[in-house]
């Protein structure tokens, strides 16, 4: 026969292990009502992206659809020529800039080798004086 303690032992093991049961049994409903409003959160936060994603790129269209009006007129250039008349000659900007890029490579450069080209003309002279790359002088005639 079992003893007073042995079933006082036992009842007490049974309460503990109950409690024990219920204390995890709160855990476990803790971690859920955790993970719950964690993905409540989460669908607050993808909600508020979502919205601010709408109305972002609105705005960042209308700045884009301005910077390629801007770039657009910007990179429209408008075809021009200066015709040089002097007495009875008559000569092109065209002409004049050949004419220096053959006295360039007559003289053993090459055209690559021009950064910048300044002109001017002295049509009392018949001449167009240039100076290349800020250092080169020559002169070519009309």
């Amino acid at each position: 026969m079992a003893t007073r303690k042995t079933v006082k032992k036992a009842a007490e093991t049974t309460t503990q292990t109950q409690e024990v049961k219920t204390a995890e049994k709160a855990a476990a409903e803790a971690v859920k009502a955790e993970k719950a409003a964690a993905k409540e959160t989460e669908k607050s936060a993808v909600k508020e992206t979502a919205k601010a994603a709408e109305e972002k790129p609105a705005k960042a269209e209308k700045k884009t659809t301005a910077r390629t009006r801007k770039t657009t007129a910007a990179k429209k250039e408008i075809k021009t020529e200066i015709v040089l008349q002097y007495g009875e000659k008559e000569v092109s900007t065209k002409d004049m800039i050949a004419a220096v890029k053959k006295e360039w490579t007559k003289a053993k450069h090459k055209i690559s080798d021009i950064k910048s080209m300044e002109l001017y003309v002295k049509p009392e002279d018949y001449a167009v004086y240039y100076v290349i790359n800020g250092d080169t002088t020559g002169k070519v005639w009309l």
